[in-house]
């Protein structure tokens, strides 16, 4: 860039340039992720059927001319206060405390009375919010959510979109009614070349969990985590990832291995292709898999797996 268009830009920025966060709220299956990495234009949250996929925050950044806009993924909240679930609710309204915006996201499917919730919440918050139904595809002919005659009394505008089905009308739609929303700033939070503030060796076991989500069944994938024991990057054309793949019970460490060890080797086949994605060179990934009965409840633990619910 030139010192002129360098300068041009400046100006630019000081002029009705805005910058902020961004929160994406919901419940579980939203499609929050999905949305996400739509409005970024990258992969940056990992995405599964199964619902509460997201377990920290996930950010992702937009740069234009006229805005930055960082998207922050927060966990689906949900009505239980034991557990991990304890720092996933808590994780979900620090996201909304300390957001520029809010993007309430409800699913077409979803029930009313969880809208309600979710509306008080953000209300209470006091933040700018909008509020989005996703996966609109869902409704047939004049259908509309069960939760339409709420948003209507109570005089919520509100606009759908569908994610998944048509990505580039979602983004559109989103990126005009959440930009006016933020500060003005004059100049962007973030260097314009960055897209996540998650590093390398996060995003590489969050690849991990991600194949596990997708792989294994019933209610194993929610009772583990994945720790990068080391991520060794030099000049050489191989990046080696060591990662431990962490379960709540004894048992579940052979249904992740699988006979002769298949399972965990389709994990890792399908992690490290994401990750050589992600690294855009060769990756080694070793995965090892333990068993720490009630991992959710050692504070040690939780702490060194970034699950710290925030004073």
């Amino acid at each position: 860039m030139s010192p002129q268009d360098e300068k041009t830009e400046r100006a630019g920025r000081k002029n009705g340039y805005r910058a902020g966060f961004v929160a994406i709220v919901g419940e579980p299956n939203a499609g929050k992720s999905t949305l996400m990495n739509v409005l970024v234009g990258e992969r940056v949250s990992i995405v599964t059927p199964k619902p509460q996929t997201t377990r920290g925050r996930v950010t992702g950044i937009l740069s234009g001319e006229r805005a930055q806009l960082v998207f922050v993924d927060a966990p689906g909240l949900v009505r239980s206060t034991s557990g991990l679930n304890v720092f996933l609710q808590e994780e979900a309204r620090d996201v909304m405390r300390t957001a520029d915006a809010v993007i309430a996201l409800m699913p077409a499917d979803g029930g009313e009375g969880f809208a309600e919730e979710l509306i008080g919440l953000v209300r209470g918050e006091g933040k700018p919010f909008v509020v989005v139904v996703n996966k609109a595809d869902l409704l047939r002919g004049t259908a509309t959510p069960k939760f339409f005659k709420h948003l209507v009394e109570e005089r919520i505008p509100f606009f759908s979109i569908s994610a998944l089905k048509r990505p580039e009308e979602a983004r559109e739609e989103v990126l005009r009614a959440v930009s006016p929303l933020l500060p003005e700033s004059p100049a962007p939070l973030y260097d314009d070349e960055i897209y996540t503030t998650q590093t390398l060796r996060e995003l590489s076991g969050e690849a991990v969990r991600e194949a596990c989500f997708l792989n294994l069944k019933q209610e194993i994938p929610y009772g583990l985590a994945v720790r990068v024991r080391s991520f060794l990057e030099d000049d050489g054309p191989v990046v080696k990832i060591s990662a431990e793949i962490i379960v709540e019970k004894e048992n579940h460490k052979g249904i992740v291995i699988g006979a002769k060890g298949a399972m965990l080797k389709k994990i890792g086949s399908e992690a490290r292709a994401r990750i050589e994605g992600i690294l855009g060179r060769q990756a080694h990934l070793e995965l090892h898999v333990t068993a720490k009965p009630n991992w959710f409840k050692n504070k040690r633990l939780m702490e060194e797996l970034g699950y710290v619910v925030k004073e």
